[in-house]
């Protein structure tokens, strides 16, 4: 009987925080596939990122379960997006002109697969991560000092983390370590402001489809 009732609440448990697994599943599937050399499974890839933000959107300030509670996965209104979408566009000039003045290789990928993973899945994935597991982590630990800065100190923090995770691939450069710096910083600023992982995502989103707006261009490789 005890068995039983064990089973019962564990299958209620599940019921309860259905969206989250379905954020979840839907989330790692997709990118799994688009990772894939395989063109069957990179289509199916564009169902499950469909599928992923059929769930993701209406679900905003509704995930409070399964570790998700913690990544600020919170709606913004028109404003914030509109905001955080101009942010992104022009955080991505930006760097598309230091760019083309250094002679520097921005590492676009014209395969459509790598264009979801970049403009889609990966913002998502990564701001999940930095301006939302991290931040709430280091927002948390810098409660506790005495000056009003604090929170500046948490958000770049975290984008120095986030310049350190990605500066390990071969041949990456100062300015372009300078550029990560910059560019999480202007992620996790948005990301307090608005208290909002997606408003996050959004700008980075924006940013990573500048940078391929100026590669389809011809502006830069």
């Amino acid at each position: 009987m005890l068995k039983h009732q064990r089973l019962i609440r564990a299958l209620i448990g599940r019921a309860v925080h259905w969206r989250e697994l379905l954020f979840w599943t839907f989330l790692l599937a997709a990118f799994q596939s688009l990772e894939s050399p395989d063109c069957r499974r990179q289509i199916m890839g564009i169902v499950e990122s469909v599928a992923f933000l059929v769930v993701a959107v209406p679900s905003a300030g509704k995930l409070d379960g399964l570790g998700l509670e913690f990544t600020n996965w919170n709606p913004i209104d028109f404003t914030a997006a509109r905001v955080s979408v101009a942010a992104g566009f022009l955080a991505g000039g930006a760097v598309v002109l230091v760019a083309l003045r250094c002679h520097q290789h921005l590492g676009a990928d014209s395969s459509w697969n790598r264009v979801v993973l970049a403009v889609i899945l990966g913002p998502v994935v990564e701001e999940m991560v930095f301006r939302g597991y991290l931040m709430t982590a280091a927002l948390r630990l810098v409660r506790g000092l005495a000056t009003p800065k604090r929170n500046w100190i948490a958000v770049v923090g975290a984008a120095l983390i986030f310049m350190l995770a990605h500066g390990w691939r071969p041949g990456t450069t100062s300015i372009q370590l300078c550029c990560l710096v910059v560019t999480g910083t202007v992620y996790g600023f948005i990301r307090l402001r608005q208290q909002s992982t997606v408003a996050a995502v959004l700008a980075h989103s924006c940013y990573n489809l500048a940078l391929y707006l100026s590669f389809w261009g011809g502006l830069s490789n």
